[in-house]
């Protein structure tokens, strides 16, 4: 029995010193997969584009549609729990609408990337 398991374990740390190995090129392997060709038109802007130049792209998608979700109802907590939930160095994005006022910690808007919100009345989409 105990046979059997040193295989079993020389098999495992083989697999994992092969994956290792060529983890690089599975990688890339599956980042072409994702890629896009795109031919972008060249302009004559600086010079050295003839007319009809095109610039072959590739674009690779990491993130499919929706990949990092908004904040579409933002809840808010008042000054003082703020105070004792953040650090004083801590980097707020601020909106002030109609005496409205609104502050969006980084920390949160650098995980979603936009909140849609209301502002003293008025729509806003906070991004960053």
């Amino acid at each position: 029995m105990s046979g059997k398991n040193g295989y079993i374990i020389a098999i495992g740390l083989g697999a994992l010193v092969v994956a290792a190995l060529f983890l690089p090129q599975i990688r890339q392997l599956w980042l072409n997969l994702r890629a896009e060709a795109v031919e972008v038109p060249l302009t004559a802007g600086n010079g050295t584009a003839r007319p009809g130049e095109t610039l072959n792209l590739e674009i690779i998608t990491i993130l499919g549609k929706d990949g990092i979700p908004a904040i579409l109802d933002p809840q808010f907590v008042s000054g003082a729990e703020a105070a004792e939930q953040m650090v004083d160095s801590e980097r707020v994005l601020g909106v002030s609408i109609n005496g409205d006022h609104r502050a969006y910690p980084l920390n949160q808007l650098s995980r979603h990337e936009i909140v849609n919100d209301e502002v003293g009345g008025v729509p806003v989409a906070v991004t960053w």
